[in-house]
């Protein structure tokens, strides 16, 4: 994975799914954030999240779904296992896992503000039902 920031607009009206609980995620605009080494605070990183009690995975196009570990300088930034599959063929980004309508139909869509690129769910099972 990259190093903690994004350069990407988050779209704040997305509803991703998340891949442990299957729960809607929630947008948080003030994120992930930390201090340098100076201990001036950085940009913090606007991701959405999964407010499930005890789930800690988040969702961001640049990292698509991960969780954070807190180290003693920075956030560490660890993938969710078998979970980014797709990316965005228009930005390179990390396809979110979304639900359709009331039929459950599952689909998967860019993260990045203003793109309706989506992404057919994969056949047969999701990893974590």
């Amino acid at each position: 994975m990259s190093s903690p920031g994004t350069a990407v607009r988050l779209n704040e009206k997305l509803k991703p799914v998340c891949p442990r609980e299957n729960h809607i995620m929630s947008y948080e605009a003030k994120g992930i954030h930390w201090k340098n080494e100076k201990g001036a605070a950085c940009s913090p990183v606007t991701s959405y999240h999964c407010s499930y009690i005890g789930c800690s995975v988040r969702y961001t196009p640049e990292q698509g779904y991960f969780t954070v570990v807190n180290t003693p300088n920075q956030p560490y930034f660890v993938e969710e296992p078998g979970t980014n599959l797709f990316r965005c063929p228009q930005h390179n980004t990390w396809l979110y896992r979304s639900q359709e309508g009331k039929n459950e139909k599952f689909v998967w869509r860019c993260g990045t503000e203003d793109c309706d690129y989506l992404h057919q769910d994969v056949a047969g099972q999701w990893l974590r039902q």
